[in-house]
């Protein structure tokens, strides 16, 4: 059989690729090569976070005309919530019956438990918890209701663009076996080998490197808040990043950090340090370890045209996790639109890379040059400092993420503190979105 159009990878971007193809009337395939179609089993994001806001900075972009995807979610009985994407046709929303666990915050603590708060005000919800596996089947049964076929334990070995469509070579339990496709959209993730078959990594350099995560999941904690919130704790002398706790549904909590690949440290040992020798150890007395998930992400440039010849690529193989939960959902929906719209005849090619190149902050060199012009805090000072610096915000009444105002309070910050300031901004002078190094600062 040939099928209109073949998914590869069944995350959130994938399911909703395929629900959105079918219910267009397309014959759809999704493969997904673990043994159940929306699993999930590696580290990733269960947080749908609200509004336009961004990974490291919530400062408008300027430079570039981008929108950034954004979702709502209508809380409704429970077991009975509707997601809407934000400026999406009303068939993109979607019903959502898992747990939603609300964080009110994110929240930046020290090591002596000074903080400082990304929003001024905690009586605002900044994003949901989400039960993702609940999520993904949802979409997944709407996508078989319409017809799409599902074909798990499946995957993918090679992906061959034609004139005439596309050729795929996957192993299933039964053995090798050849699909066939108009069009396909691929959506497995970072480290893809079928982007890089096709082409779409020639030219894209290798950027800073690759990150490893790791996460524990426990089934207590005591985060020192009266709301819920996500919380990056920071000790230096524990570990030279950031260790982030959050609700994990159903009912449990998750620490998680992360490091270079190429770094010596060994991620396991900083999350059960932290756990029962840190100045946080306090927050997990009794809590039990009830699963670990970790993953590695690719750092690379992003790829400009993620449509090309009968092939769309969405999400994390193009790109960095910018994108997010509700970033994805926004791809696969574009996708399959502009996969019906090839069928038919138009440039659906265009379509969606136009949506692709204004959808995200990565295509912002502004955007990006916030991200990378200061080194993570606890990379660069020490316990004590790092206590000094979030009190000197606490004190101040500053709110913000990290990349934002510790740029915007430079001279505060010079004058109040020179040595903590000298540590962080080295020889750099932030304006705006400028930077002048050296004897041009000078």
């Amino acid at each position: 059989m040939k099928y209109d159009l073949i998914i590869i990878g069944a995350g959130p971007g994938g399911c909703m690729a395929a629900r959105k193809a079918a219910r267009d009337g397309l014959n759809v395939l999704i493969i997904e090569k673990l043994k159940e179609a929306g699993k999930v089993t590696r580290f990733c994001s269960r947080l749908l976070r609200l509004g336009d806001g961004a990974f490291s900075s919530d400062k408008p972009i300027t430079d570039v005309n981008i929108h950034r995807a954004t979702c709502t979610i209508e809380v409704g009985a429970p077991g009975k919530h509707i997601v809407r994407l934000h400026e999406f046709p009303e068939d993109a929303s979607f019903s959502y019956a898992g747990e939603l666990d609300p964080c009110f915050n994110e929240t930046w603590v020290s090591p002596g438990g000074a903080q400082f708060d990304r929003q001024t005000t905690h009586r605002t919800i900044d994003g949901f918890v989400v039960d993702k596996e609940i999520m993904l089947q949802g979409l997944l049964r709407d996508a078989e209701e319409a017809g799409c076929k599902i074909q798990a334990g499946t995957k993918c070995l090679e992906i061959e663009d034609s004139g005439d469509g596309v050729r795929l070579k996957v192993k299933t339990s039964a053995g090798e076996e050849t699909l066939l496709a108009k069009r396909a959209i691929v959506a497995d993730g970072s480290f893809s080998s079928l982007a890089k078959q096709l082409g779409f990594n020639e030219g894209r350099g290798d950027g800073p490197g690759k990150l490893r995560f790791m996460s524990f999941i426990l089934d207590r904690c005591e985060l020192p808040f009266r709301e819920m919130r996500r919380a990056r704790f920071t000790q230096p002398s524990v570990h030279k990043g950031y260790l982030n706790i959050g609700p994990w549904p159903p009912g449990l909590w998750e620490i998680s950090c992360s490091a270079p690949v190429a770094s010596p440290v060994r991620l396991p040992q900083v999350l059960q340090e932290f756990l029962t020798n840190s100045a946080f150890s306090y927050l997990f007395e009794g809590a039990t370890i009830v699963d670990r998930q970790g993953c590695s992400m690719d750092l690379r440039p992003p790829v400009r045209d993620a449509a090309r010849g009968n092939v769309i690529c969405i999400g994390d193989n193009l790109a960095y996790a910018e994108t997010a939960i509700k970033g994805a959902f926004g791809c696969g929906y574009k996708a399959a639109e502009a996969s019906a719209q090839a069928l038919d005849g138009k440039d659906g090619n265009d379509f969606y890379n136009q949506y692709w190149t204004h959808a995200f902050n990565f295509f912002s060199p502004q955007y990006n040059k916030r991200s990378k012009r200061l080194p993570p805090i606890p990379v660069v000072l020490n316990d004590e400092e790092t206590d000094t610096l979030f009190g000197w915000f606490a004190s101040h009444g500053i709110c913000g993420m990290p990349a934002d105002i510790l740029p915007g309070n430079q001279e505060e910050l010079m004058a109040d503190l020179p040595e903590i300031a000298r540590k962080v901004f080295g020889e750099k002078k932030i304006r705006g979105d400028e930077e002048l190094d050296g004897e041009e600062a000078a």
